[in-house]
């Protein structure tokens, strides 16, 4: 006897692949229209699924024009169909598609422009948290500062490329002014008149964060990315002081350490024993 999970699978897999005969028999009772039926329930979950991936992924839609991207959109949906019933999610694997689709031709940086969109959707959907607040550290025995662990704002996220990818998402974003600001001081590759971006004008190498109403992106060193990787991963501070010199010898712990707590990319910190 078939089980409900393989029932569900049979039909699904049908629908994707157009293959409305084969889901016939699982669904009862027999019915005229079945075929109309499965046509239309077929058009929702590609239209769904594609409307899903064209608001996660705007830029790299007006990159490849409408009609490719729906191409491409079937595809993904093909082979990666979805998993959960919040759509905000169908498009993590995304940018692999794209890597693995142009990973040898001139449309390449593609992947990582998708990679840009889905960190800065997960940045913006990240929930708030107040400013580090200084008077924790007036608390904190000298003796203990090498143990201590900061805790990166939940919207923070760190992207790198050999691309200039954030020129590029920037420029082709029509809402770009509304959604996203670069601190001064941290100002992005300038877009040449035209409009036209070498692709060789890269690399990136950003943080992006959403502490109050806008999204920002802050251009960081090597060591300085370091850093808020070894602090993402609960590391001490003398451990996150070492993965910074060891991206990057001149990097400046006081420096970075004051530069995230203003820029509220840091915003707790917890003495450990």
């Amino acid at each position: 006897m078939t089980s409900l999970r393989d029932m569900q699978t049979a039909v699904l897999e049908a629908l994707l692949e157009d293959r409305l005969g084969d889901a016939a028999p699982f669904l009862a009772p027999p019915e005229p229209h079945v075929g109309g039926r499965l046509t239309i329930h077929r058009s929702n979950i590609l239209t769904n699924f594609s409307n899903a991936l064209r608001s996660t992924f705007p830029v790299v839609e007006r990159l490849v024009g409408a009609d490719y991207f729906r191409q491409i959109a079937a595809d993904f949906q093909r082979k990666h169909p979805s998993r959960s019933g919040d759509l905000a999610q169908v498009g993590m694997e995304f940018p692999n598609y794209l890597l693995n689709l142009h990973r040898a031709d001139r449309f390449r940086y593609l992947s990582d422009v998708a990679r840009l969109e889905w960190l800065i959707q997960q940045s913006s959907l990240a929930a708030h948290h107040a400013p580090f607040a200084l008077d924790r550290l007036a608390h904190v025995e000298p003796k203990d500062y090498e143990e201590l662990r900061f805790a990166l704002h939940p919207s923070v996220r760190c992207f790198t490329s050999p691309f200039p990818a954030l020129a590029i998402w920037q420029s082709n974003n029509a809402d770009r002014d509304a959604r996203a600001m670069t601190p001064a001081g941290d100002a992005p590759h300038a877009v040449p008149p035209g409009g036209a971006i070498a692709l060789d004008s890269g690399p990136d190498r950003l943080v992006m964060l959403r502490p109050r109403l806008h999204l920002e992106f802050l251009r960081v060193s090597a060591g300085e990315l370091a850093f808020l990787g070894a602090i993402a991963a609960a590391a001490p501070f003398a451990a996150t002081i070492e993965c910074g010199r060891g991206a990057d010898a001149e990097f400046d712990a006081s420096a970075a350490l004051r530069r995230f707590i203003t820029a509220e990319a840091i915003v707790d910190v917890e003495a450990r024993p």
